[in-house]
């Protein structure tokens, strides 16, 4: 070739490298003394090749950080790292060569029959297997984990022997010929064959093997980009799950090959277990609506959740994961089918499944996340699925789901984490979009680079001995105070949430009874936001909700004398009601119109059990009981609404204090608390009761001259 026209040609590779930020495969021709370019592409390459030239154009500057992450796929980098080679191959005697059809190295006793596999696997001794070729009786022994290898007499590269050695990464050399030749050989290495899937070489004797980690330079150049990468944060969003996938395979030498699901059994002693209480109807739709779409979320997902097992379970023993991590609910219960069909094959349609897991008092158990005490995940999932496939119960995508199997409590099983629209909380504060991976790669990032401590010449320890002791107000301003301060630990004088997790003074759990409240009191804030819909069996279902009705009890009933108590205890009672409603029975009977019944013997119940606890605890201090009290009015008022729903379906508030000898705001929280709907016309209000049918409100309505939209 003329040398001007190689030159050119060469000039014209820059330029398409420069451009496609790769390796360039170009085909080009001659023709009278001029050159022309035919065609290019990305050229293919291996996996040891591309890494090489992958990290080779980094350094000449024709590749981008962000370029590198997405062109070094971390499979390949797993093959390469557990890529094995023969070290002693000039002690043992060669036999011969064959097609090296699948990769890595195998030693272990010769085999030669079937019926000697069997009895080798029965014995659990290793063994190298030899056929003419494989049949189909064959794939289970090949597929034990005593089969080291396959030496095959017939086939070639895509041979059966090849493709089913290449599926379960065992290594395979076929077309070797007649093997039967080399018993001699064999029987004087003991019976012993090792075999080189690299390079299709066959030995005699036992091989010594070992990893091709540390003969990659380029995988420490990258193990070196890498930390560059997560100390400066030189990350896009897109790239942030393969960066620490990159890590986790090369630093941590995890392996992303299938789901591994191990059982543990929950070591609780002391108490009833319950991983989860399932969400309410509406509660669920809420759940769904603040799902986002993100790109790589099953990476990122998959990862994060991998993450704080990891970090959580390095802290806690084993069969205690119940401490920190629970189920959010059924995922079982939670699959839906999109409302148009997305055919996939003749009679397949599309199906959705969320799934949700907390991590809780992380604080207490992970130094580096001193200031966050709770991160809710939740993911939906896709499947497919035909009248066929469920008629048996089964679906063509794994399902997550809870293993009830585990006599001390349920386990959270996830087969897949095919997400593609996530909703991360991080200390009940929803992650948007365009934060979430910024904020997983930090968190992620905090494990190597958390100095904290000792910029502050401060220890964990002695901050939690310190929020023990309650010595902290608002005037304090020592220099423990103003460091709890700046985690939010304290504030105003103060522990918060994520304060009272690192203490271990609250108890992240929602299972508390009424016991356990008036024992260890624990007075939480409320949420006052409005909301336009005067339907309480709904509202009532929702916890800021709740809590406003239970606020309003409190200020009504117990206005004359005020303990901290009070408050918590209403919320267990509104909490106990909510869950009266909820149940599927119940709510059956609301929608057909059927039910007859009010939360009434829940609340007088649970008020008689209040009032008895607090007889005893009054008689212990020789307290004067007050005959009138609080809760003895909420009883009784309670008997009043239920004895007037039993003859009428509503109440008028005209009608309210000469019906209950009591005043509105008595009356109406406990309305709202039997998911009564109200409607309003000017300064009037009208209450029907829970489960009244549609005609008949658009009847009360009409009679009493209110207006129904």
């Amino acid at each position: 070739m003329n040398k001007s026209i190689f030159t050119e040609l060469e000039h014209y590779g820059e330029i398409l490298e420069k451009h496609f930020h790769d390796m360039m495969d170009v085909e080009f021709t001659v023709e009278n003394g001029k050159l022309y370019i035919l065609s290019a592409r990305i050229g293919k390459r291996s996996k040891l090749a591309n890494l090489k030239i992958v990290m080779s154009m980094f350094c000449e500057g024709k590749m981008s950080v962000e370029d590198v992450i997405k062109k070094i796929p971390y499979q390949q980098i797993e093959d390469l790292l557990d890529e094995e080679k023969l070290v002693n191959a000039d002690e043992l005697e060669f036999l011969g060569k064959g097609l090296p059809v699948s990769g890595g190295v195998g030693t272990a006793t010769i085999c030669f029959s079937i019926d000697e596999a069997e009895y080798l696997i029965r014995k659990k001794e290793q063994f190298i297997f030899c056929q003419m070729e494989l049949s189909t009786e064959t794939i289970e022994l090949v597929s034990s984990k005593y089969c080291r290898g396959v030496i095959t007499a017939r086939g070639g590269m895509t041979s059966h022997a090849a493709v089913v050695c290449r599926g379960i990464n065992k290594p395979c050399v076929a077309g070797f010929g007649d093997f039967n030749k080399m018993g001699d050989a064999i029987h004087a290495s003991g019976n012993s064959v090792t075999i080189d899937g690299n390079n299709g070489n066959v030995y005699a004797g036992l091989g010594k093997i070992e990893k091709n980690t540390s003969s990659v330079e380029e995988i420490k150049l990258l193990y070196e980009l890498l930390l560059v990468v997560i100390k400066n944060n030189i990350i896009t969003t897109e790239t942030v799950p393969l960066i620490w996938r990159l890590w986790d395979v090369i630093v941590l030498h995890k392996r992303y090959r299938g789901n591994d699901n191990t059982k543990q059994i929950v070591n609780k002693k002391d108490y009833e277990y319950i991983s989860f209480e399932p969400p309410l109807r509406n509660e669920m739709e809420k759940i769904f609506s603040k799902l986002q779409c993100v790109n790589n979320a099953n990476l990122m997902i998959e990862d994060f959740l991998g993450f704080l097992f990891s970090q959580l379970s390095a802290q806690v023993p084993i069969g205690s994961h119940y401490l920190y991590m629970r189920p959010l609910l059924n995922p079982m219960g939670t699959i839906k089918y999109n409302k148009v069909h997305k055919k996939v094959n003749c009679g397949d349609s599309v199906g959705i499944q969320l799934t949700g897991v907390e991590f809780f008092n992380v604080n207490r158990y992970v130094d580096f996340l001193l200031d966050i005490y709770s991160v809710k995940i939740y993911f939906c999932t896709e499947f497919f699925d035909n009248d066929e496939v469920k008629s048996n119960n089964m679906s063509y995508y794994p399902l997550n789901y809870l293993d009830f199997t585990n006599p001390n409590g349920e386990g959270l099983i996830i087969n897949t984490y095919n997400a593609k629209n996530v909703a991360v909380y991080i200390n009940d504060v929803l992650i948007p979009t365009d934060k979430l991976m910024y904020i997983y790669h930090l968190l992620r990032r905090r494990k190597y680079y958390w100095s904290w401590y000792d910029e502050n010449n401060i220890s964990k320890n002695e901050i939690m001995d310190y929020l023990r002791t309650n010595s902290f107000y608002k005037e304090d301003d020592s220099k423990l105070y103003f460091l709890c301060e700046e985690m939010n630990l304290i504030y105003k004088g103060e522990l918060t949430l994520a304060g009272k997790s690192l203490t271990g003074r609250e108890n992240m759990g929602s299972n508390k009874n009424i016991d356990y409240i008036l024992d260890e009191v624990l007075l939480r804030g409320y949420d006052d936001k409005s909301n336009e819909s005067n339907d309480f069996l709904l509202l009532i279902q929702k916890k800021e909700f709740k809590d406003l009705i239970a606020l309003e009890l409190y200020e009504y009933y117990f206005w004359n004398e005020r303990h901290e108590f009070d408050l918590q205890l209403l919320k267990e009672i509104v909490d106990s009601v909510c869950n009266y409603f909820n149940s599927p029975e119940v709510m059956r009977q609301i929608e057909v119109g059927v039910l007859q019944t009010l939360p009434s013997a829940i609340i007088i119940s649970m008020v008689t059990t209040i009032w008895s606890k607090m007889k005893k605890l009054r008689n212990k201090k020789n307290a004067i009981l007050d005959e009138e009290n609080s809760w003895m009015r909420i009883e009784r008022n309670i008997r009043k609404i239920d004895k007037e729903f039993s003859n009428h379906d509503y109440i008028l508030s005209d009608d309210m204090e000469r019906i209950f000898e009591a005043s509105r705001e008595e009356i109406q929280p406990l309305l709202k608390l039997c998911g009564c709907k109200c409607f309003l016309n000017k300064k009037r209000s009208i209450w029907i009761k829970a489960g009244t049918k549609e005609e008949r409100i658009r009847e009360i309505l009409k009679n009493n001259k209110f207006k129904y939209k």
